[in-house]
């Protein structure tokens, strides 16, 4: 299959780094080292990326740290990191409590009534900021499997239960695309769901464990988990397809897979071609987009929000 993209910002699970990969030009290609989950273009050519113990901002040219926060006194690590119009970032992350959902100022210090203890779940992943500037993010306790909305005045909300005969193990990031209709990726079930919130039902599924692989394949597609990805304004997604734990799945299945909107596999992309990947599971591609501005997801498609 032919690249549909030229520039991909990609996380690295497995070797715990941030990838810059210009498909047309290597030259300009970067690594950037340090644990890492979410993504987001934030203007001024930087790119936000969560760490564990907060955030930093990275230059989308080079790959140079040029801000890296601690959140101070957070009750767990952090899982994802969103900046907001205001300049403000909101982290999520799991404590011994339960999801805790902090918004730090631009100064990086904790704005004190906008906290948020999300007693008795467990498991974030990633947050999304929607429309209405409520909080998307999924939880699986006890064995509930549950997407959540949350604000800061009325705290978390249940929005829809996977239901027990659907797969799903470990979600990782839901978004809403139309006005109840939300998209959720669903973690070691290697599928992405559409979700209908107001009549509680899952409209469709794409990819699965028992998908066909792509027909000019070298080897399996090895459909695996599914975890960050990204929306096109056609109906595509891109999907990243994490393979393990370790820096040593350079050569396992195939690591990022762009679908139609039908559930058509339209191009996957063989990391083998760059041994220093490993696992991958988080991407951005930044072909059209202006990344002098900051970005967010509010229906889905990544797209300029100040």
């Amino acid at each position: 299959m032919s690249t549909p993209f030229q520039r991909l910002l990609i996380n690295d699970e497995g070797t715990a780094s941030l990838h810059h990969l210009d498909l047309r030009d290597p030259a300009r290609n970067w690594i950037c080292l340090g644990a890492g989950r979410d993504l987001q273009l934030i203007g001024n050519d930087l790119v936000l990326r969560s760490r564990p113990h907060g955030y930093a901002e990275i230059e989308i040219a080079d790959g140079t740290v040029v801000r890296d926060v601690t959140v101070t006194d957070a009750p767990g690590g952090i899982e994802s990191a969103r900046r907001l119009r205001n300049g403000h970032t909101v982290v999520a992350g799991n404590g011994a409590g339960g999801i805790f959902v902090w918004e730090l100022d631009a100064a990086h210090q904790v704005v004190p009534e906008h906290q948020l203890l999300c007693a008795g779940i467990d498991k974030v992943r990633m947050l999304r900021v929607t429309a209405d500037q409520t909080f998307l993010f999924c939880s699986e306790t006890d064995g509930r499997r549950i997407i959540h909305e949350a604000d800061w005045n009325n705290g978390a909300k249940a929005l829809f239960q996977i239901p027990d005969d659907v797969p799903a193990d470990s979600m990782v990031k839901a978004v809403r695309v139309a006005p109840h209709i939300v998209t959720v990726s669903t973690g070691y079930a290697a599928s992405l769901l559409w979700i209908d919130t107001s009549r509680q039902l899952v409209l469709k599924t794409i990819g699965g464990k028992s998908q066909p692989g792509a027909d000019v394949a070298a080897r399996p597609l090895s459909p695996f988990f599914f975890s960050g990805y990204q929306m096109f304004a056609n109906g595509d997604f891109l999907i990243s397809n994490w393979q393990g734990h370790s820096p040593d799945h350079n050569g396992q299945g195939y690591q990022l897979l762009r679908y139609s909107a039908t559930g058509e596999l339209v191009w996957s992309f063989d990391q083998t071609a760059y041994p220093a990947l490993s696992s991958l599971n988080n991407v951005i591609a930044l072909d059209d987009i202006d990344t002098r501005r900051l970005h967010d997801e509010p229906n889905g498609i990544v797209v300029p929000i100040d």
